[in-house]
């Protein structure tokens, strides 16, 4: 039987995932009564392939960001 630590931290988002955590929030403020995800994601995902590089460029930072975060805290606890 594998153990696994169960405080392990979660694997970063991924840049696209970044974006849509800020697609998500918009979408509740302007309709907090509608709950469909397969709708978001469709119109986020036909948003992201329109982004040039540039506009993808903070989305990339904040994931870059948070890879680094996790890989540290990882390696703090793997040194404890």
């Amino acid at each position: 039987m594998i153990f696994k630590d169960p405080n392990k931290p979660k694997r970063p988002a991924s840049a696209f995932f970044v974006f849509m955590e800020e697609l998500w929030r918009q979408f509740k403020g302007e309709h907090p009564y509608n709950k469909s995800v397969a709708a978001l994601g469709k119109t986020g995902g036909d948003k992201w392939k329109k982004l040039s590089d540039a506009e993808k460029s903070p989305y990339v930072e904040e994931e870059r960001k948070r890879r680094w975060y996790i890989k540290k805290t990882w390696m703090l606890m793997r040194n404890k």
